[in-house]
């Protein structure tokens, strides 16, 4: 069977000490778990990811060639945490001529709140997740009742969620208080999300592969210096720099 290696560490500062389980690495032997690495939230950003990995795969007696497929939490999540996590698994699948799967972290979580990972089902009805609160916004992925996609993530406001049907909220403890106030208002029992490398493995089981080169973060926002030009110039595009002409 097809050895999976899973990286969920996309959002370090949303653990919290009382979470029942710590993001890290799973391998996935077909669709059954056979070793999980746990991983300190605190320490993600302090090249654990390397040695968790060597430590997991020599755990399974395995080396870097016998791993087929390479899944990670692609974002939107901690901007260095999801970054180091992409180049690994970019490296990884390069070196190793593995496929690379690119799981949106709402992905990772709906599989986890659905009983795809190490915790009990937890969720009935649609639900959606909120991940990249910053203001009174926060980018939201909605899920149908089976945990299937229905829509893209986007950027809304806690109003927007009275688009679709609505169950249950799976959010951290950043979500802006409009959507708390929201939740409350219209009786949205809101959930803490389940960072699980095990989820991550099997929700990357129905996505397609991407060429190592294009493994790319999901930013939901545009960097800062993009959004600090615009402010300052609008949309028009730099100058280009001019050489200085040598004598």
């Amino acid at each position: 069977m097809p050895w999976t290696l899973a990286i969920e560490t996309s959002n370090p500062s949303a653990w919290e000490p009382g979470d029942p389980l710590r993001p890290g690495i799973a391998l996935l032997d077909g669709d059954s778990t056979t070793h999980v690495e746990e991983i300190d939230p605190t320490r993600i950003h302090e090249d654990e990811l390397l040695p968790a990995i060597d430590r997991l795969t020599r755990r399974a007696s395995l080396t870097p060639r016998d791993i087929t497929r390479i899944a990670v939490s692609a974002g939107p999540g901690g901007f260095t945490a999801v970054r180091m996590a992409i180049t690994i698994a970019k490296t990884i699948a390069d070196v190793t001529s593995a496929h690379a799967i690119a799981v949106p972290t709402a992905h990772s979580l709906a599989a986890a709140a659905h009983g795809s990972g190490r915790a009990l089902a937890s969720i009935t009805g649609p639900f959606a997740v909120a991940l990249a609160s910053k203001g009174d916004t926060a980018w939201i992925a909605h899920f149908d009742d089976r945990g299937q996609p229905v829509a893209p993530g986007e950027i809304l406001h806690a109003a927007d969620l009275a688009r679709r049907p609505l169950a249950t909220l799976i959010a951290d403890r950043f979500l802006p208080l409009p959507f708390t106030q929201f939740a409350q208002q219209h009786h949205i029992p809101i959930q803490r999300p389940i960072f699980d490398p095990v989820a991550c493995a099997r929700a990357s089981l129905t996505l397609h592969p991407t060429p190592p080169a294009q493994l790319l973060p999901l930013y939901p926002r545009p960097p800062e210096a993009i959004r600090k030009w615009r402010e300052l110039h609008g949309d028009k595009p730099r100058a280009p720099v001019q050489p200085k002409p040598t004598a």
